[in-house]
């Protein structure tokens, strides 16, 4: 499994869906109403985005009678780890602080955070 590949957003909704549920496994009844349904899916869509997850290796399913449920293989953390540090890499030269620099200097970075942050990072060190 690959986790570190952005997974388009339609999939990726599907596992926030998946990750966020307080039972596993969870059925396709469920995956309907949770996301399917706000996003206007019919059914055969939201499955075949499930099969993609599945080619990918982020999740598992079985049948248990006529429903099949559907496992979580991927950890949310290792997966968004993964793409970050993709993206810092891609468009920032592996540079938090320029990336920063960037979010910053257009003023779009609130102060708040700014604090937050180097209280993070006086905590750290």
């Amino acid at each position: 499994m690959d986790i570190s590949k952005k997974l388009p957003e339609a999939e990726f909704d599907v596992m926030v869906a998946l990750w966020s549920s307080k039972t596993y496994p969870v059925n396709t009844a469920y995956l309907m109403e949770n996301v399917g349904k706000a996003k206007g899916w019919k059914a055969p869509t939201l499955i075949s985005f499930l099969t993609r997850l599945e080619d990918r290796g982020f999740i598992h399913s079985e049948k248990r009678g006529k429903e099949r449920y559907y496992f979580v293989d991927a950890v949310k953390t290792d997966y968004v780890r993964g793409i970050t540090v993709d993206f810092l890499n891609k468009y920032h030269g592996g540079s938090f602080v320029k990336m920063l620099d960037l979010l910053y200097g257009n003023n779009t970075l609130p102060n708040d955070e700014l604090d937050e942050m180097l209280k993070w990072l006086q905590e750290q060190y």
